[in-house]
């Protein structure tokens, strides 16, 4: 793999949308619950503005522009920049076209949530800021055209649909991460920081192509083209953490995605993940992920068979 974003990307499997928007008169403001996933908002027509939390001033975007909130606290959207925010779930709309109606035209947006894997999404996600607006001419326009695709093929329900919403979901993840990648005014720490240095990201794609392998700091050190002392200093700056310590939380969560996926005993997946033994295994897993593996199994699947379904009215979806 010479392509880590693509890595990534495969792993974060983001195969649950729910398509949300609305179209409305100026003067209103929403107060919706908190979405743990990624939550983007594109404006289709209008000024439209968002507190991304509670308090938080609100954020002004123009047609075109796109925002990402990616915690689970609660945001205002609004058509003006100083309307009294209320509980969602007490505004009556109707539903028409696959948006919520709230008594005009003069605001469109279209909407999306997905629900990443949530195996690997919270190491991933960790390294991103709570929210982050994707300017027009920055590739928002963009976002926001595949965002109306996907709209269309769960509006319309024409044959192959969900096939093309699947990869459609694909590309909107990819706009959105290499947005992130390539600004790093958007973040400038962790894993996007890490992967815009060539030295770094050499030795992530080694510990990504080969999580089992026993690497060592002078390995990985090598991969990296550099001294074990700058490798390892470079390393914990950008990621915050020893590359040691970086691979095994990796493999930890590679684990958890297999314990949930799969029946394998747990010996079998520590060994496949490059485990000396089972009780290492769960010594390290207990302590990144405050369980154990098996209790980490029961968990994962009933968090799993409670994801997303199908449209939601805003009240219940969180919009």
């Amino acid at each position: 793999m010479t392509d880590l974003l693509s890595g990534f990307l495969e792993a974060l499997s983001p195969r649950c949308y729910v398509t949300t928007g609305f179209s409305a008169r100026t003067g209103l403001a929403w107060l919706f619950p908190g979405f743990d996933g990624l939550k983007l908002i594109s404006v289709e027509r209008g000024a439209f503005f968002c507190s991304p939390g509670e308090g938080v001033p609100r954020l002004e975007l123009a047609p075109g522009d796109c925002i990402a909130l990616l915690r689970p606290h609660n945001y205002v959207l609004a058509t003006s920049a100083d309307a009294e925010a209320v509980l969602a779930s007490t505004v009556p709309y109707r539903r028409e076209h696959g948006l919520a109606q709230y008594g005009g035209d003069d605001v469109i947006t279209f909407a999306g949530k997905m629900m990443p894997d949530p195996a690997v999404a919270e190491l991933f996600f960790a390294a991103l800021p709570a929210h982050f607006v994707i300017p027009r001419e920055a590739g928002g326009e963009s976002i926001g055209r595949l965002m109306r695709e996907i709209h269309a093929e769960r509006e319309e329900e024409r044959p192959g649909g969900e096939w093309a919403v699947k990869r459609l979901i694909d590309l909107v993840m990819l706009s959105v991460l290499r947005f992130a990648l390539e600004h790093e005014s958007v973040v400038s720490t962790g894993l996007f920081r890490a992967m815009r240095a060539p030295g770094l990201r050499r030795a992530l794609i080694g510990i990504h192509d080969a999580p089992e392998r026993a690497w060592t700091l002078a390995d990985l050190a090598h991969e990296a083209g550099m001294s074990r002392s700058r490798f390892a200093e470079h390393f914990r700056t950008a990621m915050g953490v020893p590359p040691l310590e970086y691979l095994m939380r990796w493999r930890v969560r590679l684990a958890v995605r297999r314990l949930r996926d799969t029946d394998e005993p747990v010996k079998a997946v520590a060994a496949k993940l490059g485990f000396s033994s089972a009780n290492t295994f769960s010594n390290a897993f207990r302590r990144i992920e405050g369980m154990s593996p098996v209790e980490s199994r029961e968990k994962t699947r009933e968090l799993l068979s409670a994801r997303l379904g199908p449209y939601a009215p805003p009240d219940e979806s969180g919009f």
